[in-house]
């Protein structure tokens, strides 16, 4: 009988769910076209907003480093040529 009760109460009372857990939304890709080098075709390239920051990042370093080597070619020639 003891059995039969403990068995009623655990039926009655209401199952607890235990609380969702929430996924985060997966980031939405942006992407871009661009021809490769030798090709008539474009090609599209798709990244998230913070992959393309840093790529772009990135780019406009290297462009910068390439402009700074450039304006350094001439000064470093004329000083040899003495």
């Amino acid at each position: 009988m003891l059995t039969l009760l403990l068995l009623a109460t655990a039926l009655q009372a209401p199952a607890q769910t235990p609380p969702a857990i929430e996924k985060p939304a997966p980031e939405k890709k942006i992407c871009r076209r661009g021809a490769a080098t030798g090709s008539i075709m474009t090609m599209r390239t798709c990244h998230t907003a913070a992959d393309w920051a840093k790529i772009d990042a990135d780019a406009a370093d290297a462009t910068a480093e390439a402009l700074r080597q450039r304006a350094n070619a001439g000064t470093s020639m004329s000083s040899t040529r003495q």
